[in-house]
């Protein structure tokens, strides 16, 4: 082949053949909770002459996991992927989980894979989780909402393309920081069904203006141009003043606990008030007295999460009518 020719097709279709990739598993490992010797202690018990899940962490049979680097615009980055071991009728839909914090403050561990991944796969999902760019011995630099945001959407087409998938039904579940990512997601894709979002940050600037702990630093360390562009940079990762630009058939679950110091409840109260105005489908829950990760709430947080995931992912029901109506 003519290589000035060949060159004109790489410079004309080269980024497709790249976003191609994109959700590629690279690698993939089992993800051994027996490794862990203080979390083993903590849902190990002795029965029988040997070492058996309790009860209330029995479902951790019922699932496998791993720990997998995936391609994302071009880039080898580390995420987790919980699936159950039986497949239902029509394969399984998928959750797309994201993790809160920055860096290695936050990131998906041993707890997390046991306590959250682990235990929305056993309702009967396909549950993935990114660390973002850069972390945990992936590619790249995260951005805190920029470019990263690319990690999220491209776990879409992996958990399309998972064996005994539903490619049609995917949901996602953010908390804190992964609530802005799911915000920011749903910015730029139609392909979620339901989403959910706990303690969800999506005004940074009052984010930083209502702590004392140097959130802030973070900001100028992880955003780009941040020093020169400072309110741009912030409005453009803040949901409350994009609620607009959210994808319309994708109901939303809120959850805030109104003594969450990290990210004041006033964010959701917020950002509810922005979907009113945008004709966002949502419904919002505030705990009384909950923490941010609503520590207080465990049995109702799964129970509201499960409840909207069935509901509009599993039983694909109809959107509510968000106009005026009624007697």
């Amino acid at each position: 082949m003519n290589k000035k020719f060949l060159f004109f097709v790489l410079l004309l279709f080269g980024p497709l053949f790249t976003n191609a990739q994109n959700g590629r598993i690279i690698s993939r490992q089992p993800f051994e909770l027996s490794k862990y010797d203080t979390l083993m202690q903590r849902i190990t018990e002795p029965k029988g002459g040997q070492w058996v899940y309790k009860k209330e962490y029995d479902y951790l049979n019922a699932v496998t996991m791993e720990g997998i680097f995936y391609e994302s615009d071009g880039l080898k980055v580390k995420a987790y992927l919980v699936t159950p071991k039986e497949s239902v009728e029509g394969g399984n839909p998928a959750i797309i989980y994201n993790r809160g914090g920055n860096r290695e403050f936050g990131s998906l561990n041993e707890y997390k894979m046991a306590f959250i991944l682990a235990r929305v796969a056993s309702w009967g999902y396909n549950v993935v989780g990114s660390q973002y760019r850069g972390n945990d011995g992936g590619e790249g630099l995260e951005e805190f909402g920029g470019v990263d945001v690319n990690d999220v959407l491209n776990l879409i087409p992996l958990v399309e393309k998972l064996p005994n998938a539903n490619p049609k039904k995917i949901g996602m579940y953010g908390w804190s920081r992964g609530g802005m990512m799911t915000y920011l997601t749903l910015m730029k894709t139609n392909k979620i069904k339901a989403a959910v979002v706990g303690g969800a940050l999506s005004d940074l600037k009052l984010m930083y203006e209502s702590r004392d702990d140097g959130m802030e630093e973070v900001f100028i360390e992880l955003i780009p141009n941040y020093d020169k562009d400072k309110e741009n940079q912030l409005r453009v990762r803040s949901a409350v003043f994009n609620a607009d630009k959210l994808c319309k058939t994708t109901p939303i679950l809120l959850l805030h606990g109104t003594a969450d110091w990290r990210v004041v409840p006033e964010e959701s109260l917020n950002m509810a008030l922005a979907m009113q105005k945008a004709k966002v489908p949502y419904s919002l829950i505030m705990f009384e007295g909950g923490d941010h990760g609503l520590n207080e709430f465990d049995g109702e947080v799964d129970a509201q999460t499960k409840a909207w995931f069935k509901k509009y992912l599993d039983n694909n029901s109809p959107l509510p009518d968000l106009d005026p109506h009624g007697r």
